[in-house]
């Protein structure tokens, strides 16, 4: 059992590591005067998903030592992605998400199917190459790109005045870097030894334990953003994180050593995460409800039947 309690250590790490880093993000983008939804799709987006970053380049580093590790990074992503979707949308969902424009769906329509799509494409022969690794970075660097471009200024309403220093700022991304770079470590190393264990898959541990613990800061950030009134942070940080899971993650572990992929990874998980990204932009951005209770619960049902069916397959 004690590679579960340091796989748990590992886990609080990255959430610990997250929020200074998110604490930080959001006092350097309110000190510079950037928008809520800019701030959640750019700047919460990668500080909430450095534990999938940083799992995915630990379990690729032990893969190119020799020892397979692949379905951490395969599993861990898009585990996340489904966390995000389902999860945190279903219980912050409870609190209430207004519509948003139908106009500001169609990009992240693109890059979230368009996304998936690719990443399935890759996943059909069972093996995403280094240069579909590639390719899978190239298409979130466009997504930057298109953010840089259509960028919308900040409301002034919604700035809050910087409530640390700059140095301070900057002092907490370090001390966050380094938190995360040491809880990844045990969470790759550990989740692995308890998968063998306890006779689960390196994917389903991966999947469920890492996914939804990875979700955490993703969690805590919309429940506050919520709590303050700047919905506009929560919803760009999951449609921001979710892109990155998608392309990312997978990207980066492919391009440093060929990623392996599982035939169930696409029946399974990314027919959920499909299902939960349609039913999320409908939801968002054709409906006139947004996400109410109803909405909310639907999303958590079918997490909980994902995270059944991983646990017992």
């Amino acid at each position: 059992m004690l590679d579960l309690l340091l796989l748990l250590v590992g886990l609080v790490g990255l959430w610990v590591g997250s929020e200074l880093l998110i604490r930080a993000a959001i006092s350097l983008a309110d000190r510079y005067r950037v928008s809520d939804a800019y701030v959640g799709m750019v700047v919460l987006a990668i500080g909430t998903d450095l534990p999938e970053i940083f799992v995915a380049v630990e379990a690729s580093m032990h893969t190119l030592a020799g020892e397979d590790y692949s379905a951490v990074v395969i599993g861990s992503a898009i585990g996340s992605c489904i966390g995000q979707f389902g999860l945190v949308f279903g219980i912050a969902g409870c609190f209430g998400f207004a519509a948003r424009p139908f106009r500001w769906g169609l990009r992240n329509a693109v890059f979230l199917l368009g996304g998936l799509a690719a990443l399935a494409l890759f996943s059909l022969d069972g093996l995403i190459t280094r240069t579909q690794g590639w390719l899978l970075i190239g298409f979130y660097a466009a997504y930057l790109l298109s953010l840089a471009l259509w960028r919308t200024p900040a409301e002034s309403s919604t700035i809050e005045l910087p409530q640390h220093t700059l140095s301070k700022d900057l002092t907490w991304l370090l001390l966050g870097f380094l938190l995360l770079l040491g809880a990844a470590e045990l969470t790759v190393t550990h989740a692995v030894g308890f998968a063998g264990y306890v006779g689960l898959s390196q994917l389903s541990v991966s999947a469920v334990i890492i996914g939804m613990g990875s979700s955490l800061p993703e969690l805590s950030v919309s429940l506050v953003a919520l709590w303050r009134g700047r919905g506009g942070l929560s919803v760009g940080n999951l449609m921001g994180s979710n892109v990155l899971d998608t392309l990312l993650v997978p990207g980066i572990g492919a391009a440093l050593s060929s990623l392996p992929v599982p035939p169930e990874v696409i029946t399974v998980d990314i027919a959920v995460q499909a299902l939960v990204t349609v039913l999320v932009l409908t939801f968002l951005y054709v409906s006139p409800r947004g996400i109410k209770m109803p909405e909310a619960l639907l999303l958590l049902a079918i997490y909980i039947g994902y995270i059944s069916v991983r646990l017992t397959h």
